[in-house]
């Protein structure tokens, strides 16, 4: 049912309708009750601790309201539907906190002497099902930050209610004006749990008839990913502790910290930006919008106006950690979900599917748990295809982690990769030693197209094409940019990895760039090596390029987005990897654009909103 005819049936059966109500009306009401409990505490005799006092009646009264909201909204959406649902929970909600209420009457009329233990619990259970209400539904601005004001003194509560009484304090303070501490702390704890409800509740006639708003891409996929809790595994950073509630911030800060004392004297040089504006701009973006500091220098975000692009910018927190492999993952795969991870796995959907891949020349078995091979390795070709350069790589590594290549000097005989002369049974044992600490594959060595090969010495230069389904499942490239991977090409002593933007029109190159962040300001027209024109140049073999990613995501329906890697031989293209949790920061950062301002940027929305759909997200 779709939300405009949810909320037609909701109008004619229900006696009932949403108020709408100012959020500045709701929390002038919040204020003038906090008030007038301030006034009649002050001229009252009783202390604030005893259940009688007027904070304490306050705490019954805002209860009181919370569970007549609560219920209201419940029997405004009565009708099956995750509305209904969410205000159940948010019913549960206020009841806890009434029985929190109830536990301090039956310690004033003597029935139990501590209820610390029991309040703990109820009051986690509370402040987790009010932060499920919210995140549920389209919140208005403050219901967050109210959120967040009630646990900080929901935790107040908790710490002077578990110190009430005991020797610790005394020298501190009375346990009569902790006890009083306590009870205000968890009147005002109450009071921003039921206003955030009131004010998401009030809110829902507005979300029924005005058009959603639209956050750019980049913020939109932070909200999804948080929301929906689409965290799968720790892969940037690589440990799990930094990325845990309370740590991050911490992370955040102290990484934004070090960022401007490392790069921000180049960034000021590059854009007159001073430092403290730059720490100004990675503190907002990362504790206001969690994004990631590193993305901040990465994209040359310090620039003019570079600071308001950040909503467009996809970094490396949410995709790698999560997003992709989720968004990837919607559609059932009918080779399994390691179809990519796997190279000999790919080659084989590949191979049939007709897409032109390198010919295997050796596998091994994927690892067990121990990390030994299961299979064993398989030579593929008989000993007399094998007179040629060889070049091994992981089965299932990413980049060219774990890449040996060995070259053929005369008939049986090679170098190895540290420049030894061997021979072929050496390169055998040798091969088979390594399958045997991790599952390796040998493919022939490619080389490069002629109108590439000045760009490289001895590596391949690969192509990297984004492509990504429309609404109608058809394939749409969308980025493509030449990697020039420095590790392999040992004379150039670098570390670096070289991007050149692709027009996808016309195939014309532009400047390159690298991905080291010590460069983030630079860009080169000629190789930044060997010295060759690179930005201008027009790549005549662009066309088969494009077309074989189209192909090859054809072949691939039920993957959303992926990265295709691909080498343009003298024999023509050749299909090498695609990638689902592909590195999305370096395409920005080769085409000076964030995502949301690329042709990706509406094709991702259309797959984000069908992602939060399906996580009950609005």
């Amino acid at each position: 049912m779709s939300r405009g005819l949810e909320t037609t049936m909701l109008a004619r059966n229900s006696p009932f309708k949403t108020p709408s109500l100012q959020a500045a009306t709701v929390m002038a009401w919040a204020l003038a009750v906090a008030a007038a409990t301030v006034f009649a505490q002050l001229v009252s005799d009783t202390p604030a601790w005893q259940f009688d006092s007027a904070v304490h009646l306050s705490s019954d009264l805002a209860v009181a309201t919370g569970l007549g909201w609560t219920l209201f909204q419940r029997v405004l959406h009565r009708e099956p539907g995750r509305e209904r649902g969410r205000w159940m929970l948010a019913l549960w909600a206020m009841v806890v906190l009434g029985a929190i209420q109830s536990t301090d009457w039956l310690v004033g009329s003597g029935f139990m002497t501590d209820d610390w233990l029991v309040d703990l619990p109820f009051w986690l259970a509370a402040t987790v099902m009010v932060r499920e209400v919210l995140r549920r539904g389209r919140e208005r601005p403050g219901a967050q930050a109210l959120w967040r004001m009630g646990m900080v003194l929901q935790f107040v509560f908790i710490v002077c209610d578990l110190w009430e009484g005991k020797s610790l304090n005394a020298w501190l303070i009375s346990a009569g004006d902790l006890a009083s501490i306590a009870e205000w702390s968890e009147l005002l704890a109450i009071e921003c749990y039921v206003v955030a409800l009131v004010l998401v509740g009030a809110a829902r006639s507005d979300a029924s008839t005005a058009a959603r708003p639209v956050r750019a891409v980049g913020a939109e996929a932070r909200r999804i990913y948080r929301e929906a809790h689409l965290f799968r595994k720790a892969i940037y950073p690589p440990v799990r502790w930094a990325l845990w509630p309370g740590l991050r911030g911490a992370v955040l800060v102290a990484g934004s910290v070090g960022l401007v004392a490392v790069l921000g004297p180049a960034a000021r040089r590059a854009s007159g930006r001073t430092l403290r504006a730059q720490l100004g701009d990675l503190l907002s973006l990362c504790l206001r919008h969690d994004f990631d500091p590193l993305a901040y220098y990465f994209q040359e975000l310090y620039r003019v106006g570079g600071r308001a692009e950040a909503a467009y910018y996809l970094t490396r927190s949410e995709t790698k950690n999560g997003l992709l492999h989720v968004l990837n993952s919607m559609r059932r795969s009918p080779d399994g979900p390691r179809e990519m991870k796997d190279k000999v796995l790919f080659a084989a959907c590949c191979r049939r599917e007709g897409l032109p891949v390198p010919q295997t020349l050796l596998e091994s078995g994927e690892s067990g748990e121990s990390g030994e091979s299961r299979d064993g390795v398989t030579w593929k070709v008989p000993r007399d295809q094998l007179d040629l350069d060889l070049f091994c790589k992981l089965r299932s590594g990413r980049g060219a982690h774990g890449v040996l290549v060995f070259r053929r000097i005369a008939p049986d005989r090679y170098l190895d990769p540290e420049g030894e002369e061997i021979d072929l049974d050496t390169v055998r044992v040798w091969l088979e030693a390594a399958s045997r600490a991790a599952p390796v594959i040998v493919q022939p060595r490619l080389r490069n197209h002629r109108e590439l090969a000045d760009l490289a010495d001895q590596s391949l230069v690969t192509v990297r094409v984004l492509s990504c389904l429309d609404s109608e499942s058809r394939p749409v490239v969308t980025h493509a940019f030449l990697r020039i991977l420095s590790k392999l090409e040992p004379k150039w002593h670098r570390k670096d990895e070289y991007g050149v933007p692709i027009d996808l029109v016309s195939g014309r190159l532009g400047a390159t760039t690298s991905d080291r962040l010590a460069s983030c300001a630079l860009r080169f027209s000629h190789h930044p090596v060997t010295g060759q024109a690179v930005e201008g140049r027009v790549l005549e073999s662009w066309p088969a390029i494009q077309a074989l990613a189209q192909d090859a995501h054809r072949a691939f329906p039920h993957r959303i987005v992926v990265g295709w890697d691909i080498a343009m031989t003298d024999d023509g293209p050749m299909l090498l990897e695609g990638n689902i949790n592909l590195d999305i920061m370096f395409p920005q950062r080769v085409h000076r654009q964030g995502i949301g301002r690329s042709a990706l940027g509406p094709l991702l929305q259309h797959h984000l909103a069908v992602l939060a759909r399906s996580h009950d997200i609005d």
